[in-house]
């Protein structure tokens, strides 16, 4: 496949200065970069996997899970809400 880009003068100048100290042309360099980006792009499901396995391994329903989540995201907010109040307050005079 053949791609054209276009960079922004010190974009460009960059990507030369970077090509050259690394010993490649453009091309190649560009090419690396682009390979060892998508070496490291993990689909969701990838990350998730270890977590999905340990719940299945708890054999945890889907409402527990469900639950224990609602739980948490509500504790967090609370949390928040309480960490801010005094700020609030402060500015109030309070």
């Amino acid at each position: 496949m053949t791609v054209t880009l276009d960079f922004p003068p010190d974009l460009e100048t960059a990507l030369r200065e970077r090509a050259a100290q690394s010993g490649q042309d453009v091309g190649g360099f560009v090419l690396q970069a682009v390979r060892e980006k998508i070496a490291r792009f993990r689909r969701f499901e990838e990350v998730c996997a270890p977590f999905a396995r340990a719940v299945e391994a708890a054999e945890v329903t889907d409402e527990e899970f469900d639950r224990f989540f609602t739980e948490v995201r509500e504790d967090v907010w609370r949390e928040k809400q309480t960490q801010q109040a005094p700020a609030a307050l402060r500015c109030l005079g309070r």
